[in-house]
């Protein structure tokens, strides 16, 4: 009896996924071999009526599946062959340890995505919105920063299989919170704002803003001619209009997020 094939499972997908094929008379592991498209492919499993094998690697478009025991052909049953997914721009690259918006990402292969990845972090859900561009909230960055900055691949998992790491590209960085410890002088004049203020601190990277702020609550005031020297410190001037009597916490601002005010980063102005 010749063999047929009733029904293979999946019918489309990528090269290392397990493919089964049901039918009659479809041999043993000794007598038995399957071809797709022009791959020729010895089974892991093998029973009359139950076949497994890896698909192996393939062009996108379809291929034929035919199984071969003891040199008699079945029928053919089409498998179609899905590409991979691709990233190749992620916008915003950068942002806090707990995001809380989504970026958009870009590439192809996306219509049927079902997990992006940030490294070993973690991974989330996305929004597809076409075959070239999805949007995803990154996964929060809850280990420990070894530096200031963790950047992780943005990795799309679709029926086609899971992109490969591209670089700086497809990454997003996390930016761990800057801390503000100690501000020098922690006075100045109303009148005459001092200038060559040395803020210290960690983590000044990207800097995007430096402001006073009341303590307790008001109107922000950027920092002028503000210079970071390196990670853990920055000079600045004082902006003219403080109000005099008033303590302000000076506040730093990256891709991390703003400071949290402490008593090391107040700046009190005097008459």
């Amino acid at each position: 009896m010749a063999p047929s094939i009733s029904l293979i499972s999946p019918t489309s997908g990528h090269a290392g996924q397990t493919m089964t094929i049901s039918g009659t008379g479809l041999g043993t592991l000794s007598t038995t071999k399957i071809n797709i498209g022009t791959k020729t492919v010895t089974p892991t499993t093998a029973t009359s009526t139950t076949v497994t094998l890896p698909i192996p690697s393939g062009c996108s478009g379809q291929a034929n599946v035919i199984a071969t025991v003891s040199g008699v052909n079945s029928n053919s049953s089409a498998f179609f062959y899905v590409a991979g997914p691709s990233v190749t721009s992620v916008n915003p690259s950068t942002g806090p340890a707990t995001p809380t918006s989504p970026i958009d990402v870009f590439g192809s292969g996306f219509a049927t995505a079902t997990s992006v990845a940030f490294g070993a972090i973690g991974t989330a859900s996305p929004t597809v919105l076409s075959d070239s561009h999805l949007t995803v909230t990154p996964p929060a960055h809850t280990g420990a920063f070894t530096a200031c900055t963790d950047s992780a691949d943005v990795l799309v998992t679709a029926t086609g299989g899971t992109s490969t790491p591209i670089g700086a590209p497809g990454e997003f960085t996390y930016f761990d919170l800057p801390t503000v410890t100690n501000v020098t002088p922690a006075t100045g004049s109303a009148s005459t704002p001092p200038t060559g203020v040395i803020v210290a601190g960690s983590c000044f990277v990207d800097v995007s803003a430096v402001t006073f702020t009341p303590v307790g609550g008001g109107t922000a005031v950027p920092a002028n001619n503000v210079n970071v020297t390196d990670l853990g410190t920055l000079t600045l001037d004082a902006p003219a209009g403080l109000t005099s009597g008033i303590t302000y916490d000076i506040q730093v601002t990256t891709p991390g997020g703003p400071s949290t005010p402490v008593a090391g980063d107040h700046f009190a102005v005097t008459p």
